[in-house]
């Protein structure tokens, strides 16, 4: 689809306000996503017209929600990104309008960017690198991405939007009411649920806690074989930027379309291995699991991009949930309904539906327990909503732990990965394998 020309206008600020920042693209989201996901389902109206003029209706609300959300930057364009690669969940023309999303939005201004290069590194971009392209390649939620040379070598500079912290701390207001209103009557805690989105978010805004971390992974990935994460600069890097070395790797939706199946079962193998040799052996996680953060070589192996989302566990939170992956795994109902509350997601205890968390965990653990190679589908995921939404009694008489949040996210953003790459692997046996490891406390 054609972009619109306006779209290129580069920005000069942010909007303020919770009606500019959320009001509009709301409305805009209702007509894109949940009524398409439930005649997906089969569950909205069977007329061939009527469904033809709402999928129209998506394409056009989504283009206009790249331009606004584009703008708007901050947490609704978090929730976008999320959107765009859910598969299923819109209708395949507007999801790739909203695969723009991922790393090429409206962009913030050439003096804007010079001055907060100024502000954080003390000097103008020209005594900074060698060079430095005034026009980014990527532009995202939090800050844009420009390439630049340093010391006659290629390197990704990303340069945080001024303003962007003070506009997310207001989107977070915001979702701090509606979190709170939203689980009333139910066994979520929405405003432990709301500081942790709160915790993890803002600690995106410090990029020297991202570099921090970055550098951790890329020495954990230094032990499992083809992945990695590009080397930090570090004299020029700050709290706002932050500076790396510039990976050649292709990106994910030309991979996908032009890569050989067999490169991109290894690249889902990687992406899968990295997440749960990370989560079981180490007790920490990178909760970005989404498209625009992953850059591929011919042969599939993969770097791992934007360290700004961190989460780390307690060992004995990891431990317990693998009781619960032994006793799935062991098709053992009893020991499933006897270590899965130590989880802390069974709200009210009475009107919990056990058999049908069964059935959930069983859809959840189907690649893990099938006895040939699991191969990752958009019809696999497209289930989740079912399951996980819309048919699920436990909605209401289930809990989620703030530690869950992100991982919850987990489930889609990976499986919506590997469906995308349609990856296939004896997924059960890298399962098992960290399944079956110790737990240590990520020593970062």
């Amino acid at each position: 689809m054609p972009r619109d020309p306006d779209d290129d206008a580069p920005l000069s600020r942010l909007a303020r306000g919770f009606r500019k920042r959320t009001l509009v693209t709301a409305r805009l989201a209702s007509k894109v996503g949940v009524g398409f996901v439930k005649r997906s389902l089969g569950r909205g109206s069977d007329d061939a017209e009527a469904t033809e003029a709402d999928r129209q209706a998506a394409i056009d609300a989504a283009s206009q929600m790249v331009k606004e959300i584009g703008a708007l930057k901050g947490l609704v364009m978090k929730i976008g990104q999320i959107a765009s690669y859910m598969p299923g969940a819109l209708p395949p023309e507007a999801q790739r309008v909203l695969t723009r999303l991922q790393d090429d939005t409206t962009a913030m201004e050439w003096p804007k960017v010079r001055q907060v290069l100024r502000e954080e590194l003390g000097r103008e971009p020209e005594a900074l690198f060698d060079e430095l392209e005034h026009e980014p390649f990527a532009a995202a939620s939090i800050g844009q991405v420009h390439r630049g040379r340093f010391e006659g070598r290629p390197v990704a500079v990303k340069i945080q939007y001024p303003g962007i912290e003070d506009a997310l701390r207001s989107d977070l207001r915001t979702a701090g009411v509606l979190g709170r209103l939203g689980t009333v009557g139910t066994g979520f805690d929405g405003g432990s649920l709301v500081a942790e989105l709160r915790e993890r978010v803002l600690e995106e805004c410090d990029y020297r806690q991202e570099a921090d971390s970055q550098r951790a992974f890329g020495a954990l990935f230094a032990t499992m074989p083809g992945a990695r994460a590009p080397a930090v600069v570090a004299e020029r890097s700050g709290r706002r930027v932050l500076t790396t070395a510039l990976d050649p790797g292709r990106s994910f939706y030309p991979f996908c379309d032009e890569a050989p199946q067999a490169a991109k079962d290894r690249a889902g193998e990687i992406i899968f291995r990295v997440c749960f040799d990370c989560l079981f052996r180490h007790s920490v996680y990178n909760a970005d699991p989404h498209p625009g953060n992953y850059l591929f070589a011919p042969d599939g192996a993969v770097t791992f991009l934007d360290f700004g989302c961190v989460r780390r566990f307690e060992a004995r939170m990891i431990e317990a949930w693998k009781q619960v992956a032994r006793s799935v795994l062991a098709d053992d109902r009893a020991a499933f309904r006897e270590r899965f509350p130590a989880l802390g997601m069974v709200g009210n205890p009475k009107k919990f539906d056990w058999d049908y968390q069964w059935e959930v965990m069983r859809y959840l653990y189907r690649p893990f327990m099938a006895t040939e190679p699991f191969t990752y589908t958009h019809e696999y995921v497209k289930e989740s909503y079912a399951k996980l939404i819309f048919d699920n009694p436990n909605r209401w008489s289930g809990a989620m732990p703030p530690e869950w949040l992100f991982l919850n996210r987990l489930q889609w953003g990976l499986n919506s990965v590997l469906a995308y790459l349609n990856a296939a692997a004896p997924w059960g046996e890298l399962w098992r394998a960290g399944v079956e490891s110790p737990s240590v406390e990520a020593a970062f």
